[in-house]
């Protein structure tokens, strides 16, 4: 399966825009979460040769504008896209959303997507994880990982057997301390986390840190970044 970064802050690829946002394709008609603005996520998915009307769902971390601000218009391009939520979104959201006549499904608890494609709802935080089940392990696609990802981890743990091959994405690590971010690190190596990619709201030094003890299993990750599992 082939994963594609379409929004990030940072762009590793000529031609792919950047904004303080993030969204990732997942497999050929799966799109999780919208980035910060329509002019960003068509141009990086134009970019990226996939058109709009052909994404068949767009699954959502969180209900912050820098994850749904391309939403409404995605709908509006393509109206029969499935929208994924969960039942932690806001009520001005989700009023918007019904308003729109989308196609919404919403997930309590650990559903199933595709095959072997799940997310996890928003338990134990206000944010839901993406997550793929490999031959070689769990790919884990975080928006923000509100409010820890080791958290997410844990409960993905709880609730899906095999490894952890791969976590990556945003991971809402600026505001911590080195300290602290060295604990959660050392949280991924208790957990087995055996490759790490953060990138968006992880912080600059935070990533860094992670660079530092991941070595060769430390992905960059940016707008334009793809990924065979």
């Amino acid at each position: 399966m082939k994963l594609q970064v379409i929004v990030d802050n940072k762009s590793a690829v000529e031609g792919f825009a950047t904004e303080w946002g993030f969204a990732c394709m997942i497999g050929e008609d799966l799109l999780f979460d919208t980035g910060t603005t329509p002019e960003v996520l068509f141009g990086n998915l134009a970019q990226a040769g996939i058109k709009p009307e052909n994404l068949k769902m767009v699954a959502l971390s969180h209900a912050d504008g820098d994850h749904t601000g391309g939403l409404m218009a995605l709908i509006e391009r393509n109206p029969e896209i499935e929208v994924v939520i969960h039942t932690t979104f806001t009520p001005g959201l989700v009023k918007q959303l019904r308003e729109s006549n989308a196609r919404l499904t919403l997930a309590d608890t650990f559903t199933e997507l595709s095959p072997g494609v799940h997310v996890t709802g928003p338990y134990p935080t206000r944010e839901q994880a993406l997550v793929i089940q490999t031959k070689t392990g769990l790919v884990i696609v975080t928006g923000c990982a509100h409010p820890d990802p080791v958290e997410i981890l844990e409960n993905i743990k709880k609730n899906m057997t095999g490894t952890i091959e791969l976590m990556f994405g945003g991971m809402h690590l600026n505001k911590q301390t080195e300290a602290e971010t060295l604990k959660t690190i050392a949280d991924f190596r208790r957990l087995d986390v055996k490759k790490a990619g953060p990138c968006h709201c992880t912080g600059e030094n935070a990533i860094q840190l992670f660079k530092e003890e991941y070595g060769d299993d430390f992905l960059e990750i940016a707008a334009g970044t793809t990924l065979q599992i």
